[in-house]
């Protein structure tokens, strides 16, 4: 119950970041190809607007409450495309060759 009022106390940031996940879905049209992705897009922008924004604000000395909910709105645009980019370089790299040339196994 107490997590669900402190939800609610970032409401404003949910919102920002709602809107900044759905800004930033414009332009990842072609990764976002399924219902899955697109949830998964949406959970992580929304999860990096409420739970990162009060320690990005506080490490950019952010005060004003206006501009804490444009950092909020940020957050969320960039949260879903920091992870879609990461899970992009996650599937493109090779990681079995990685593993194989660390540990043996490789081209001598």
């Amino acid at each position: 119950m107490d997590s669900l009022h402190r939800l609610l106390d970032r409401l404003d940031l949910l919102i920002a970041g709602l809107f900044g996940v759905i800004v930033a879905s414009w332009w990842h049209k072609d990764d976002l190809t399924d219902w899955r992705a697109w949830l998964i897009f949406l959970t992580t922008g929304l999860a990096c607007s409420v739970y990162l924004t009060g320690m990005v604000s506080a490490y950019l000395g952010v005060t004003e409450p206006n501009i804490v909910i444009g950092v909020g709105f940020l957050l969320g645009t960039f949260g879903g495309s920091l992870l879609a980019a990461i899970n992009r370089a996650i599937k493109a790299a090779d990681l079995w060759a990685l593993i194989r040339q660390r540990f043996g196994g490789g081209n001598p």
